[in-house]
């Protein structure tokens, strides 16, 4: 479903049509298969699995969600897949200076929110004054705050706004780009008033859908929790939004999103013809939709094998104390080193991928092939070797149950929590449980509730301990720029809130000397606008990952999609092959979707 969700929060594409006045943005017909004049309208119907947590854009934390990636128009800045370049987008021009610090950027004229109220300056600086207030606690507020410094942004006049960074950085106009305004005339009051406790209160699931506003194509209609999420045209986006034809966008009338209890599920409402896109996520399910097309039970596209997605699962352990017998396993490296010698990767990928897929070992996806590095796998699955290093730690004998003890009897024992939607990780978390008793190691799973499962990530061990012992979850995105910045997962400084990602230390502190290295090489990384010198740079982090293993990456799926025949307005296959930013994001813009009647 991230084909659906993932429109263009973070990179649009496209052109812009230059003359006097308020220019509207105009999407190149080269970057879609639209021929003719399509029949715009239709409800394009997709699924998620669970409920989303909140609508609240300050606040919420899942991928796919509904205020980063369906009520948001994108950012200032696109990105142009032909020539690599950031164009502009909201922002009607931009300029930046010789030292590359400072941008200049033209708010475009004639935007509005789907309330009809203008888009301007107020919007950017009531977004920016919100997710750098850290009571907030919005996963935006560190990337305000490079290396600790400040990026500073200021109003000129209604409709122009000033970024200045504190060092030139390499990813600065990708961070721009991905600039999304919210609406002031909504958030500021409340903001002024009632401080950050009244922003977090605002925006939940049972917020009345009349009171959300929209910038992008759609707006909420309706969300029945544990049912669906119905969305209707955003009016006021095609006035300043336009195909090449001078038409207004999107084609499409609205949006459904039903929830659904699992990946099973999820295949069956499209097996049935009750979705209209998916993402097969594995050979099996890939098999399924093949099988019903060669049937002709389905009529239905395929594009099998498209790339590597630009994710990977993971487990993170609960390291914030090292005062019990678990924190101070967890905190140990070795044990830690222990672990990924235990996950069979490569049975993952055979086993439950079916084969399409690639072993992980750092936060850098294999979609970056051209950003991995070699030697990675240093603690790749060899249980020989992790029983001869659990020996050395103390753990030589076993109990009745055949679980290893330490000399004060201590289980070597713990709890791998995966969420319940999710049939691939559960099948990940039994391959680690059966390796592991093999050596000793006995390891409980649980499968819970994917926002039960966030909820118990996100909780700060200042106010209570978190109350889990490892979590099997997952990142999606990355950067073209500098694909390290996808790796927010180890990234930490000492902001007192930074680190929402940061999932194995929530402490908001570096508590190990490697993360604070990866945090300087991450920033001279961001400061190296030399190519060669910067992939050297993101070898550098990955090896101290790999050698530390803050947490244990698993595997990266081949991403697919699927989509009923009627569904229209993919990018060119051209583009979706060769493209990386497509591979990311789909093969489809929402706006530029219809659906043939």
């Amino acid at each position: 479903m991230k084909n659906l969700l993932m429109l263009a929060a973070a990179l649009t594409i496209g052109s812009t049509l230059t003359s006097a006045g308020a220019a509207p943005y105009v999407n190149e017909a080269k970057y879609s298969n639209a021929k003719g004049t399509p029949d715009m309208g239709g409800v394009l119907r997709g699924a998620n699995l669970a409920d989303f947590k909140t609508i609240n854009p300050f606040t919420y934390r899942e991928s796919p969600s509904l205020p980063g990636s369906i009520l948001v128009a994108g950012g200032l800045l696109g990105y142009d897949a032909y020539s690599g370049d950031f164009t502009p987008y909201m922002a009607e021009s931009y300029t930046q200076s010789a030292d590359k610090t400072l941008f200049t950027l033209k708010i475009r004229k004639g935007m509005k929110w789907s309330d009809g109220e203008d888009i301007t300056a107020d919007d950017y600086m009531t977004t920016y004054t919100i997710e750098r207030d850290e009571k907030v606690g919005s996963n935006a507020f560190s990337g305000w705050y490079p290396n600790e410094k400040p990026i500073i942004v200021k109003k000129l006049d209604a409709y122009t706004i000033t970024i200045k960074y504190p060092n030139a950085d390499v990813t600065a106009l990708e961070f721009i780009g991905a600039y999304a305004p919210q609406p002031s005339h909504i958030f500021d009051s409340v903001y002024k008033t009632k401080g950050a406790e009244g922003i977090k209160a605002m925006w939940s699931v049972s917020t009345p859908a009349a009171q959300i506003v929209s910038a992008g194509p759609f707006k909420l209609e309706r969300y029945v929790p544990g049912e669906r999420v119905t969305l209707t045209k955003n009016k006021f986006f095609g006035e300043w939004n336009k195909d090449s034809a001078g038409r207004a966008l999107p084609y499409l009338d609205g949006l459904q999103i039903n929830i659904v209890a699992d990946a099973n599920a999820q295949l069956a409402a499209f097996l049935a013809g009750n979705t209209d896109v998916y993402q097969p996520g594995d050979r099996d399910k890939l098999a399924q939709v093949k099988a019903a097309i060669d049937a002709k039970k389905l009529t239905a596209n395929l594009l099998p094998n498209a790339s590597s997605r630009a994710s990977s699962d993971f487990v993170v352990f609960n390291q914030d104390t090292a005062g019990s017998f678990k924190g101070k396993l967890f905190r140990n490296v070795k044990f830690r080193q222990v672990f990924s010698q235990l996950v069979n990767r490569d049975a993952m990928v055979d086993l439950v991928l079916g084969g399409l897929g690639v072993p992980t070992y750092t936060g850098v996806y294999p979609v970056y092939k051209d950003w991995v590095a070699g030697g990675a796998d240093q603690f790749k699955f060899n249980p020989t070797a992790a029983a001869a290093t659990l020996k050395s730690l103390g753990f030589s004998k076993k109990d009745k149950d055949g679980v290893l003890v330490d000399a004060k009897g201590n289980r070597l024992e713990f709890t791998l929590i995966a969420n319940a939607e999710n049939t691939r990780r559960q099948q990940y978390a039994k391959i680690i449980a059966d390796e592991a008793l093999k050596v000793g190691v006995k390891i409980n799973t649980s499968f819970i509730a994917f926002n039960q499962m966030s909820g118990l990530l996100d909780a700060k061990p200042n106010f209570a301990p978190r109350s889990f012992d490892a979590i099997m979850i997952g990142l999606v995105g990355g950067g073209l720029t500098y694909p390290v910045s996808s790796d927010n997962v180890i990234t930490c400084n000492n902001l007192p809130a930074d680190g929402n990602l940061h999932m194995f230390n929530q402490t908001g502190k570096c508590i190990y000397p490697f993360e604070t290295q990866i945090v300087n090489l991450y920033y001279k990384g961001r400061g190296e606008f030399n190519l060669a010198k910067r992939k050297d740079v993101a070898v550098s982090i990955q090896k101290l990952e790999a050698a530390n293993q803050p947490v244990t990456y698993l595997a990266a799926q081949t991403v697919h999609y699927a989509w009923q025949t009627k569904v229209q307005g993919e990018v060119p296959k051209q583009i979706m092959r060769d493209d990386l930013s497509n591979v990311i994001y789909g093969p489809r813009d929402l706006a530029l979707t219809w659906i043939n009647k």
